[in-house]
């Protein structure tokens, strides 16, 4: 039971860190928005609202967010995923004539239920992963090169 105390404090740790990075960004726009426009890289009709916007893409905590996510996933989802990974085992080692070899809890079935486990996180990375790069945001030197009219 403690652990699983600990392991939702760290959650609501990680998590708080988070959105206390993603406020900060948040409110750090309008500084670098002033500072732009008084340097002139920035057109002077641009809204607060339309910057922040486009520099929370840009510097937002993105990436930590999507390991965040992956996280609270599997530290959800791993006992289900083994209780139903137990299940299929017991299944097919009943049917195929119950040997002492393939029992639950001998060297090949902790082995397999780790591969499983293995399988499940690499694929749910490779998903995170996936949908991170498909969805790149700019940098801010775009974003202020879009802002520009796309000239600089």
């Amino acid at each position: 039971m403690l652990p699983m105390i600990l392991l939702f404090v760290a959650l609501l740790a990680w998590g708080g860190h988070l959105a206390w990075r993603w406020k900060s960004t948040r409110d750090f726009a309008p500084e670098v928005l002033a500072a732009r426009k008084e340097a002139g890289e920035i057109p002077g009709d641009v809204t607060d609202a339309e910057f922040t916007d486009l520099y929370l893409r840009s510097e937002g905590p993105r990436s930590a967010t999507y390991f965040f996510v992956c996280a609270t996933i599997v530290s959800v989802m791993i006992a289900p995923f083994v209780g139903a990974f137990n299940m299929v085992w017991r299944m097919l080692w009943q049917t195929s004539g119950g040997s002492p070899v393939f029992e639950t809890g001998t060297l090949i079935h902790t082995f397999s239920v780790f591969l499983g486990v293995m399988a499940f996180m690499i694929v749910l990375l490779a998903v995170a992963m996936r949908r991170y790069y498909a969805l790149m945001p700019p940098n801010l030197k775009q974003v202020v090169r879009d802002l520009n009219g796309g000239l600089t």
